[in-house]
């Protein structure tokens, strides 16, 4: 049984981290979008695109980090 258990673990874990990269994913995206969009300004730089894509791959890595506290607070089953 307990092996039955540590594998739905397992696959639990898994799946968080496969939409944890997933987030992270689109919201570097969306950095991206937002990045290009604004260099129709002609004073906006590439250095400020890469700027919106740290704050946007640094605000994903702590909302990752933050449900990955939550879901290790949580109770064993």
């Amino acid at each position: 049984m307990a092996h039955k258990t540590r594998d739905r673990q397992a696959e639990q874990d898994r799946m968080s981290a496969n939409l944890q990269k997933g987030i992270e994913l689109t919201e570097l995206a969306l950095a991206l979008r937002l990045a290009a969009m604004q260099q129709n300004n002609p004073a906006a730089t590439m250095v400020d695109v890469m700027h919106e894509i740290r704050l946007a791959k640094e605000a994903a890595w702590r909302r990752m980090a933050e449900e990955e506290a939550r879901r290790n607070s949580e109770p064993q089953q």
